[in-house]
């Protein structure tokens, strides 16, 4: 459904590739990286829960970021805020190639995630400005599928790299990314005309956070993305270091991200075709809580991979129906404040996802992991039927 006249300026074929990448901007920035935790431990002599805390720090950026530049494009537009995101995602990135130690290291990432998060907002408040309902739906399933793609190729290629070249050589190849964004930039038409702009004001923002937090269907949304974010960094803080003691190269490690990612591309696909997106989550998220049964037994029984790993796959296939469930629930019951919304929206999933993240290494890793995914999950399901009426 068409909803506004930047729908008419943008191809639809350009605006879902484009959109698509810049959404995955997220994925891209964490999962490229992580099967090199072990090198760059080693590199800057340090330990693991130093290296850990640069993807915190990177998930603090998203978060923070996405309030700032969600907030500025409601007001400036689009265009303006994401080329001057992707900039600062250059310098960012650049930086985290030649600091020599890894407190900047750990700064850098927070920078990195900063300007990572202006694709990602501004990827959603777009798609807000030009679709409604089910095509809003639709293109927010293409969206996820996209992003579930990138997200198979980016830990595949990063492991490569890795592997051949060194940690370093990531973070040149995301650096290359940023300068094809800023190129998609430049040919992309303003979605947000000037006449539905919003003054930059802190109370038009108190006012805009009261009316968004005030809509329970928005509100339960949010809350059911900030737990499939918090599941899904659960795992990648979890994922490397599990899969090394089961005696995998980087190289391996990296290709069960990949797999893992595509049963997320295909279950954001396959939600979005269906009408009743409530009964979708409702769904996936018995889906989720079953399969994290399955995945602790195999962790804490100590299993095996292929256990551990078939019981992962089948917890990810109901991830990323959630996830584009909930995304497209929340943007639709708010679409008059696009910008705001997508900020707080996407804000709250990467706090969750950083809040998580650390607790895996709060004990055995492999006990840990368990019970975070099944409280997680369990919760997701709870909430889906307590927001039904919503």
């Amino acid at each position: 459904m068409l909803y506004s006249e930047a729908r008419r300026v943008n191809n639809r074929l350009f605006l879902e590739g484009f959109l698509g990448l810049l959404s995955a901007f997220g994925p891209f920035v964490m999962d490229m990286y992580v099967s090199a935790f072990p090198q760059i431990m080693s590199f800057y002599d340090t330990v693991p829960s130093l290296v850990q805390l640069s993807l915190t720090a990177c998930t603090i950026g998203l978060a923070l970021g996405q309030l700032l530049f969600g907030t500025i494009s409601d007001s400036y537009g689009r265009r303006v805020p994401l080329l001057l995101s992707l900039v600062l995602y250059l310098v960012a990135t650049l930086g985290c190639v030649i600091v020599p130690s890894v407190g900047l290291f750990i700064c850098m990432r927070f920078f990195q995630g900063l300007a990572a998060a202006g694709g990602v907002v501004i990827s959603r408040s777009i798609a807000a400005d030009c679709y409604s309902g089910s095509g809003l739906a639709r293109m927010y399933g293409i969206i996820g599928m996209i992003n579930g793609v990138s997200t198979v190729l980016a830990p595949v290629f990063g492991g490569l790299v890795i592997e051949y070249f060194g940690w370093k050589a990531v973070f040149g190849a995301l650096l290359l990314i940023g300068v094809a964004m800023v190129m998609g930039t430049v040919w992309l038409q303003e979605s947000l005309p000037a006449p539905n702009r919003v003054r930059l004001n802190p109370v038009a923002l108190l006012d805009g956070l009261k009316k968004i937090t005030a809509n329970r269907l928005y509100v339960g949304s949010v809350a059911q993305y900030g737990l499939v974010m918090a599941i899904i960094f659960v795992n990648l803080a979890s994922c490397p270091f599990i899969m090394d003691t089961y005696g995998l190269s980087a190289e391996q490690i990296s290709l069960v991200f990949a797999i893992n990612s595509i049963a997320l591309a295909i279950s954001s696909g396959v939600a979005s075709r269906f009408g009743n997106i409530r009964a979708v989550i409702r769904f996936a998220g018995a889906g989720m809580t079953i399969a994290s049964v399955i995945l602790a037994v195999a962790l804490i029984f100590n299993l095996g991979f292929v256990a551990y790993e078939g019981a992962l796959f089948l917890m990810y296939l109901f991830v990323g129906a959630v996830c584009t469930g909930s995304t497209t629930l929340a943007m639709d019951a708010e679409r008059e404040n696009a910008g705001l919304a997508s900020a707080f929206f996407g804000a709250v999933g990467y706090v969750a996802g950083g809040l998580a993240s650390p607790l895996v290494g709060a004990g055995n890793i492999f006990i840990t992991s368990s019970v975070l995914f099944v409280v997680l999950t369990s919760t997701s399901w709870l909430l889906s039927h307590k927001s039904r009426n919503c």
